[in-house]
């Protein structure tokens, strides 16, 4: 990484340095004879890039496509770098581990559903790592903290925790190009966690569609554990935003075709070729997942029903090649290249070809002019991210008179809705929506297109680039001011550890489980270890210093595990506690007729909910769900938690969302009551310490007083002052407290595993 800046300052999105990371980048090299050439690749990502290339500083990480020997890389990189590109070079062997084994043979099929297609290579996940490694290297070289990065597309799903963990202060933008599988599918890697660790290291992350946004969420939260909102998801003190941003197309680079002599002049050639008869157009890339072979059957299927209709209706299929070094492509290939065949020797005739198959790359000329020509594009993938394909149609019928058939599985559903929608596994429906696009008035085909191509403009490349990047810096803007606010970094630790250990009072709260503990699969499970035990003794010796466990704990369970030590005890939220060496007493009398009409409810819902269970407190009752299905047992909380809220206000009560747990109990019940009773002899040079983890510690931090230091544990909450890692970072900074009181020096921020200076 450039150390010319080691601190990010929060600039203007358009005056950050733009990083553009991907699989390829936007040219081809072409080794010959121990000489080089290369080529610019045409793609949307490109013509994407080239809309936002004017606005700020811009390089583009990638590799070139192809092996470089070792005797051509430094003469490569210098001549690329002119044109802000950097090169990541790789073995033939690295990219059949990495490219060929691990992101076609195990990512694409599996989340394009073709789990039958996976093929797992036993080197296949550690090639993917060391590559995705050299990329975040790559990037490091150039990068400095405030640049914005934005890494494209599941090769290189990684890149991003390791960024984060590098070079923490960079903007990171990540965006999925393919669809994100449901949680069934995608759990079926063995790495998930790593993958999406990987992903999560990003400020914002985004797909083409809400359900693709449903399923990464329900992902994170089936395989990590954790839960989200619609727009963002918290992980490792950050919060990471989530949407959708659909790329379209360059609607410019199609416009200029279209007004070409090469493009009118196919058109004429066209319209002689196909008189009298009606064209259906499909084009697509050679891969399974575009359903070719589904569309042939429906075609055939169209013509079984009138065989007369081979005369006046052509498909013309183009399939563009792709990884014909692959046999099983090769037999693909060779499949559709039968079944046209067999559709042309059943139907066919003298002077009709029912199907005309096309297996070449088309001029960008001729391709316009089949869009603008055909009366019915035909683009039924069983998978697909977006498929640009249909809003290239879609823009080229400006002035014709063609009608969309689409797969509802393709992304470009979502956006072009007026198009006849389709399941291309229903043969027998989208053989009948051919028939219902040939006979479509014109007036409706009409009010069909209009909408689709202004939706299509409105999606430019350019205009999505230019989306995607202000949402980034909007999410990675609004991260640094909380991560900035609250985060304890080394300057806040060492400042903390002096104030405590000159001050002449303290008094320190600590929450138990989730703060002082880790939280456990059950609550039986979550007794203090001896660390804890000898910290929280090593706390109460200090002079002049009151230590107070707060907790929503029994008191039985406190008193078990704390009652031999001169630490004061609160239980159940601040119902009941407990001064060193006295008998329990009661902070208020609750009325608890509630409780068996309460408990019954919450009976019935542990009943449906396997691996749930009830704690029964003496003035509160608690579900808890951290054993149960993450998905189901989430989803049933929420239903739980509206159903009380409904139900409970006339019965004097409070309903508590914790960390898998939901707590009923009686209004009044709460920390802060507790809190407020302990500091009423507590003057303003009292050092007020307060820990917690979860909502029910806001009560807490609300009843402190404004020179108290409140730190809370996982995650930022407004309440809180400060967020720390972990339990872990708790005892750590206990501990150092305890120790600063007896020395002069104070503990470096890394002795609790926090980022310093």
């Amino acid at each position: 990484m450039n150390p010319d800046s080691l601190i990010a300052t929060d600039m203007d999105a358009t005056t950050r340095r733009l990083i553009v990371v991907s699989n390829r980048l936007p040219v081809s090299l072409r080794i010959t004879d121990g000489t080089w050439s290369s080529k610019a690749s045409n793609g949307g990502l490109a013509s994407a890039m080239a809309g936002v290339k004017t606005e700020s500083d811009f390089l583009w990480v990638g590799w070139p496509g192809c092996e470089s020997p070792e005797s051509l890389r430094d003469d490569i990189e210098s001549t690329l770098a002119k044109d802000d590109l950097f090169p990541v070079f790789l073995s033939a062997a690295e990219e059949v581990g990495y490219y060929t084994e691990y992101c076609n043979q195990i990512l694409w099929p599996l989340f394009h559903y073709f789990t039958d297609k996976v093929t797992y290579e036993v080197d296949a996940w550690e090639s993917y790592c060391r590559i995705n490694r050299r990329f975040a290297d790559k990037i490091l070289e150039h990068c400095v903290p405030g640049d914005r990065v934005w890494i494209h597309d599941f090769h290189l799903m990684l890149v991003p925790g390791m960024l984060r963990a590098e070079c923490p202060d960079l903007e990171i933008g990540f965006f999925m190009h393919i669809p994100w599988p449901s949680s069934e599918i995608f759990q079926l890697l063995p790495h998930r966690e790593e993958l999406l660790r990987g992903i999560l290291g990003s400020d914002y992350v985004a797909f083409h569609t809400n359900g693709y946004v449903q399923h990464f969420r329900t992902s994170c939260l089936r395989v990590l554990g954790l839960d989200s909102d619609p727009d963002g998801i918290s992980f490792e003190n950050r919060r990471i935003g989530i949407g959708r941003n659909p790329i379209g197309i360059d609607t410019d680079y199609f416009r200029s075709v279209a007004a070409r002599e090469a493009t009118l002049e196919y058109q004429q050639e066209l319209r002689r070729r196909y008189q009298g008869r009606r064209v259906l157009l499909g084009i697509e890339r050679l891969d399974y997942t575009k359903g070719v072979l589904l569309k042939l059957k429906a075609f055939e299927r169209y013509l079984e029903k009138d065989p007369r209709r081979a005369e006046t209706t052509t498909l013309l299929q183009v399939i563009v090649p792709s990884r014909l070094a692959t046999p099983e492509y090769r037999d693909l290939k060779a499949e559709i290249e039968g079944y046209v065949g067999r559709i042309n020797g059943r139907f066919g005739g003298p002077g009709h070809t029912p199907v005309e198959y096309i297996h070449r790359e088309v001029k960008p000329e001729h391709l316009v002019a089949l869009y603008q020509f055909a009366d019915v594009g035909i683009v039924t993938p069983v998978r697909d991210g977006m498929n640009l394909v249909a809003q290239e149609f879609v823009l080229c019928q400006q002035h014709g008179n063609g009608i969309l058939i689409l797969s509802e599985f393709a992304g470009a559903a979502q956006v072009l809705g007026e198009s006849i929608l389709v399941n291309p596994w229903n043969i027998e429906r989208t053989a009948d929506a051919i028939t219902e696009a040939l006979d479509v008035h014109p007036k409706e085909r009409e009010d069909r297109m209009r909408p689709m191509i202004a939706r299509v403009e409105k999606m430019d490349c350019k205009i999505w680039a230019r989306e995607f990047l202000a949402k980034l810096h909007a999410t990675a803007k609004k991260g640094r001011s909380l991560r900035n606010r609250t985060l304890m970094s080394g300057d806040a630790i060492t400042t903390l550890v002096a104030d405590f250990a000159r001050a002449e009072r303290r008094i320190v709260l600590l929450d138990y489980d989730g703060t002082l503990r880790e939280l456990t699969s059950t609550p039986e499970l979550a007794q203090p270890t001896d660390e804890i035990l000898d910290t929280v003794r090593a706390l109460t010796g200090i002079p002049d210093t009151e230590v107070h466990i707060v907790s929503g704990r029994t008191g039985s369970n406190l008193e078990i595990w704390f009652g031999e030590l001169p630490v004061h005890l609160s239980c159940e939220h601040g119902s009941l506690y407990r001064r060193p060496g006295e008998d329990w007493q009661e902070s208020h009398t609750y009325d608890l007729g509630w409780m068996p009409k309460v408990r019954e409810m919450l009976q019935e819902v542990c009943r449906e909910v396997p691996g749930s269970a009830l704690e029964q407190k003496r003035f509160s009752i608690a579900w808890h769900y951290r054993m149960a299905d993450v998905d189901y047992g989430l989803w049933r909380s929420r239903e739980l938690m509206a159903s009380l809220e409904q139900r409970v206000p006339g019965l004097g009560l409070e309903v508590i969302s914790g960390n898998k747990v939901i707590e009923v109990r009686s209004s009044g019940v709460n920390k802060g009551n507790y809190v407020r009773q302990v500091l009423e002899d507590a003057g303003p040079d009292t050092f007020i310490l307060a820990f917690g983890d979860d909502r029910t510690d806001i009560d807490m931090y609300r009843a402190l007083p404004s020179h108290a230091v409140s730190v809370h544990v996982g995650g930022s909450v407004d309440d809180a002052r400060f967020t720390i890692e972990s339990p872990e970072g708790v005892r750590a900074l206990l501990r150092d407290l305890v120790h600063a009181v007896d020395r002069d020096c104070v503990p470096a921020a890394e002795l609790i595993g926090l980022p310093g200076d």
